[in-house]
């Protein structure tokens, strides 16, 4: 497996990047990289047309490994009483199976004692307090964990997005039983993960970080059997953006 995620890159400017452990195979399948709140992401891969006719008429997928993820453990009682300041004042009560979505952050109930926080990159340091703060009136122990580099994540998008996470997952998402919203840890592609349904046609399927080149092989293969292929940060954007109109 590459390493190549560990590298520093230290042109034009010396910060230090993140970078994906998919980001070998990005390049070799045309990814033009650019810095995005740290991280060395994929900016794109071809024509802007052929980009939006994956998202729009087959199929596209997009990894999204710099996704701010955090993980908070505590006794199930503990749990409900942080979660629902944490999350804006808003009374936020988890049910099993399903996430909820508050302020740009996915609320994940793992188990009745663990909850996975997902946010954009740029939100990491905000989230990182808002839970500390948290933790630190609680009264029982509480642990914040950051997730980031532990986990890769990659979006499945566009009208085959659920017939492509069928080619190489057996978790069931069909409409009727996995809405916008549901969260299910299991297997995929034969290795533990999860996957979230985060729109009708827009699926976040994650997997331990080690297993990120494997993922991206594996739904690589499904996706050009159905005539899609891989999308970069801009065209993901403003796919989002107009969802979100």
């Amino acid at each position: 497996m590459s390493l190549a995620f560990l590298t520093p890159d230290v042109t034009a400017s010396r910060e230090v990047l993140a970078r994906s452990p998919m980001e070998r195979l990005a390049v070799d399948a045309g990814a033009r990289l650019s810095r995005v709140e740290g991280w060395s992401m994929a900016k794109a891969y071809s024509e802007p047309s052929i980009e939006w006719e994956r998202l729009t008429r087959t199929v596209a997928f997009a990894d999204r490994s710099s996704l701010t993820k955090l993980e908070l453990q505590a006794e199930p009682q503990e749990l409900a009483w942080i979660v629902a300041p944490a999350s804006d004042g808003g009374g936020l009560k988890l049910e099993p199976g399903m996430a909820e979505h508050v302020t740009g952050t996915w609320w994940c109930p793992v188990t009745p004692s663990r909850v996975l926080m997902l946010g954009e990159s740029g939100q990491a340091p905000a989230l990182r307090a808002t839970l500390e703060q948290a933790a630190e009136e609680a009264r029982g122990t509480v642990t914040v964990l950051d997730v980031t580099c532990g986990l890769a994540a990659m979006s499945l998008i566009g009208p085959g997005a659920r017939e492509l996470l069928a080619r190489f997952c057996a978790i069931d998402v069909r409409p009727a039983l996995a809405p916008p919203g549901a969260f299910r840890p299991g297997s995929v592609a034969r290795t533990p993960g999860y996957v979230l349904v985060e729109a009708e046609d827009r699926l976040l399927v994650l997997v331990g970080w080690a297993l990120g080149e494997y993922l991206w092989q594996v739904v690589a293969d499904a996706a050009a059997q159905l005539g899609g292929g891989p999308v970069g940060a801009e065209a993901l954007a403003h796919y989002r953006d107009r969802d979100d109109a």
